[in-house]
């Protein structure tokens, strides 16, 4: 039996069927016949010497020692006759009902029969010699009509792409034209290569007293600088793979350097940000910021705030926060001035500097960041910046319009956009 189903699964069942067959039984005998149905336990046969002409006779896999085919089907014999599979499970099921054929439909749509794979692979090999023609069917694909109908119709049109290959930014389907308007250069551009123009400090403070006149309070721009260099601050320590639940090592550590100058104020809330999602923060107070202190009462109550200084932070700190080079700072130059910038170039940690105001003379160069975040506009002279963002602190178009600077929003759908110093860079702005 055992030798029997292995030889009926080494082929498909169908391909027996219409053969002349020698079976050799276990009792010694043996039966001539042709197979009309085969199956892993049972094969009928028809045809046999000394039995009425059209008789079945079925022979068990326990009873068959041998199997030997004495002729094939020819193939005019194949495409004749009807081809009927009997299933394996040809036994009543549980509710009484016997099996069906599988190309029998029943009545009753709500009940469903589950069939074996077998089932429908089951076809001769033989019927399949006719291949599938791609060449003729896609000339039957008629593309300039279908690019025409596309041109007649509202929205995108099709782009003619040429042989060099597509950016991943680049799209088939071209949107629509954008919308014309007077054009402007900047001194930055974003990678969608939207010109931002920069501004000397004066005249971005001139810009910010205009916003703040017109309704926009300055503890909403601390508030959203601080939440905006927070997610930059997550991003670069490695976002949800090392912020996370899931996180099993030590969570990262942040250092936060305080002034009392507008920058120490951002640094602040920053750091009240951080501390909401499980890093570990350590803020140095050089100076209590004016207006600052309710935050900084907060963060010692979170045992955020080091009170021995330099001295006091981890040996271990994966990024530090500066917030000690706004301008009026820079100008009165503190005596702990020189402790920061020795501590900060010994540190192997990264700095993210919280939009620095570098005066043209200074009596030392400040440590190199690896990232600068300017708030609202960039300044022609951001100093030594690395990698510089621009952040959204809600300055609206009209207050550039009323300060007479070119000015479209380089965000879209974002916050923070990287900015490229280069050549002056002309557009149409919309």
């Amino acid at each position: 039996k055992q030798w029997y189903q292995r030889r009926v699964r080494g082929a498909m069942t169908t391909d027996y069927v219409g053969s002349i067959v020698c079976v050799k039984l276990t009792n010694g005998t043996s039966v001539n016949g042709r197979v009309t149905k085969i199956t892993s336990s049972v094969v009928s046969l028809t045809d046999l010497p000394g039995k009425q002409k059209n008789g079945t006779f079925d022979v068990y896999s326990h009873e068959i020692s041998d199997l030997e085919i004495v002729s094939l089907p020819t193939r005019n014999e194949i495409d004749q006759k009807p081809i009927t599979i009997m299933r394996r499970d040809a036994s009543p099921n549980r509710r009484g009902n016997s099996p069906l054929p599988p190309d029998i439909t029943p009545d009753n749509n709500n009940s469903r029969k589950q069939y074996k794979k077998g089932d429908a692979f089951s076809m001769s090999v033989n019927n399949m010699l006719e291949d599938f023609d791609f060449q003729s069917s896609n000339k039957l694909f008629q593309k300039d009509t279908i690019f025409d109908e596309w041109r007649q119709q509202d929205g995108g049109l099709p782009k003619q792409v040429n042989s060099e290959k597509l950016k991943p930014r680049e799209m088939v389907i071209e949107s629509a034209a954008p919308v014309q308007g007077p054009g402007f250069e900047g001194d930055f551009y974003t990678d969608d290569r939207i010109p931002v123009v920069g501004l000397s400090l004066s005249r971005r403070v001139n810009l910010f007293k205009r916003a703040i006149n017109c309704g926009l309070s300055y503890s909403h721009v601390v508030s959203v600088a601080g939440m905006s260099v927070s997610q930059l601050v997550i991003q670069v320590l490695g976002g949800s793979c090392r912020v996370s639940l899931n996180n099993h090592n030590k969570p990262p550590v942040v250092a936060a350097l305080v002034s009392s100058g507008e920058s120490g104020k951002v640094a602040v809330t920053t750091a009240l940000h951080l501390s909401q999602h499980g890093i570990t923060v350590k803020v140095v107070l050089f100076a209590t910021p004016k207006g600052c202190d309710g935050l900084v009462n907060i963060l010692r109550k979170g045992k955020c705030v080091v009170d021995k200084g330099l001295q006091g932070l981890p040996n271990v700190i994966d990024i530090i926060v500066d917030g000690t080079q706004d301008r009026n700072t820079l100008l009165t130059w503190p005596d702990w001035m020189n402790s920061v910038l020795d501590w900060t170039s010994e540190s192997r940690a990264p700095i993210v500097a919280v939009d620095p105001q570098h005066p043209t003379q200074l009596p030392r160069t400040p440590t190199p960041p690896k990232w600068t975040c300017t708030l609202g506009a960039p300044l022609v002279n951001q100093g030594l910046a690395g990698r510089l963002f621009l952040i959204d602190i809600g300055l609206f178009p009209f207050a550039f319009q009323e300060e007479n600077i070119p000015y479209r929003s380089p965000f879209f759908d974002k916050f923070i956009v990287p900015l490229n110093r280069s050549t002056k860079i002309r557009m149409n702005s919309g």
